[in-house]
């Protein structure tokens, strides 16, 4: 159960972590150490482990605001924590352990004890995101939540509906685990974007399949959506064979067994937020999110368009709320930069590396958060200097 499973430990007694870190990996699992609040924030976020155990004497923190971080950051928010606590401290900290703390363990902990109680933690918050195991990101409970948060609450907000045109042609031609990668990068480019260009408390969320949810602020929205349509449409045709890429196309079979010519694969976001309208629950606001993405799909290229509707305009006739999106809303469409080339297919065109390199890079690229180059030179497919040597030239 426990086997290759990622540990982060934050613990600042020398001697404890040494006996932490053989137990853990005498259990199969892989461990990284910290021994301070700063730094624990930036590994979780950086590697995104399976579990975080921390120390309640962590220095220079407080481990309840500690884990109250990474619970309101949504590339964290997932991962279970488990604290350190001596046995005297519990009765005085039992309220405090309730927020955001998902177990403790009484220190020095029991070998026994501390292997259950950390894998009945993972197997619970896998079993609340198992349809969205591939990306770690939140699953439709928590959207919910934050959407009937902000309403609850009368928030401005702006919410994001992405989905990605075309990808089941690609999943057909070239199965499912390169499907598996394009999520994956999907998954990477948004969070990227809005981590980027959007504010401290935005959200992003995985719905299941190629479906997403931003949940960012009015201000930020067109700056978001154009960048995640940018850096997707610079990407994401490296997924298809040299051929389909200079053909802008792939040829599949449809349902009734006819070979079609399927376009490469594009993004279309459907936007909505209250800053006219008023949203009245996530029910409404996601009828009005597909009729978007309705309009969206038939149109070739990636596109966003931001409802700017005071109202909903009737439920009964579909077609005429269709028909009003494509007469009184612009569609935008981000700009592509043509002469960008990622540091993949250069190193590729150069002949550095291989496919099958670049794929396991790119892998550890997405979970890690690493830069891929960096990646690539912890990994030691690639030397720094060639490194220096590709960016530099």
């Amino acid at each position: 159960m426990l086997e290759d499973k990622r540990i982060l430990l934050a613990e600042p007694d020398a001697a404890l972590a040494d006996i932490l870190r053989s137990l853990l990996l005498a259990m199969g699992t892989k461990v990284t150490l910290v021994s301070d609040g700063n730094s624990l924030i930036e590994t979780a976020a950086r590697q995104h482990p399976d579990l975080v155990i921390i120390d309640s004497d962590i220095p220079g923190a407080d481990v309840f605001k500690l884990s109250e971080i990474l619970k309101s950051d949504f590339l964290t928010s997932y991962i279970p924590i488990i604290i350190l606590i001596e046995k005297r401290q519990i009765r005085k900290k039992m309220l405090q352990v309730e927020q955001g703390i998902d177990d403790y363990i009484v220190k020095p902990p029991d070998p026994i004890d501390l292997e259950i109680r950390i894998e009945m933690a993972i197997r619970r918050t896998e079993h609340q995101v198992r349809a969205n195991a591939l990306t770690k990101l939140p699953g439709s409970r928590e959207i919910e939540k934050v959407i009937n948060e902000r309403v609850k609450d009368n928030r401005l907000f702006s919410f994001f509906y992405i989905d990605i045109n075309n990808f089941k042609s690609f999943n057909d031609k070239y199965g499912y685990l390169k499907g598996d990668d394009v999520i994956m990068q999907s998954a990477h480019i948004i969070s990227d974007t809005v981590k980027t260009f959007g504010a401290k408390n935005d959200f992003v969320g995985h719905i299941g399949g190629d479906d997403f949810v931003v949940v960012t602020t009015p201000e930020n929205e067109e700056i978001i959506a154009k960048g995640i349509i940018r850096d997707f449409d610079r990407i994401m045709p490296l997924h298809y064979a040299k051929d389909d890429q200079k053909r802008g196309y792939v040829r599949v079979k449809d349902r009734t067994g006819k070979i079609k010519n399927a376009p490469l694969m594009g993004i279309s976001i459907a936007v909505i937020n209250n800053r006219i309208r008023k949203i009245q629950n996530i029910i409404e606001l996601t009828e009005i999110a597909f009729e978007i993405k309705k309009y969206l799909k038939t149109i070739a290229e990636s596109s966003y368009l931001i409802d700017r509707r005071s109202k909903d305009q009737g439920k009964q006739s579909r077609q005429e709320e269709i028909d009003f999106v494509r007469e009184h809303l612009k569609v935008h469409q981000a700009q592509k930069s043509r002469d960008f080339k990622p540091l993949g297919q250069i190193l590729l065109e150069k002949n550095i590396i291989n496919e099958g390199q670049l794929l396991q890079a790119l892998q550890n690229h997405w979970l890690s958060g690493q830069k891929l180059g960096e990646t690539m030179v912890s990994m030691g497919i690639i030397s720094l200097k060639q490194l220096e040597e590709i960016l530099s030239g």
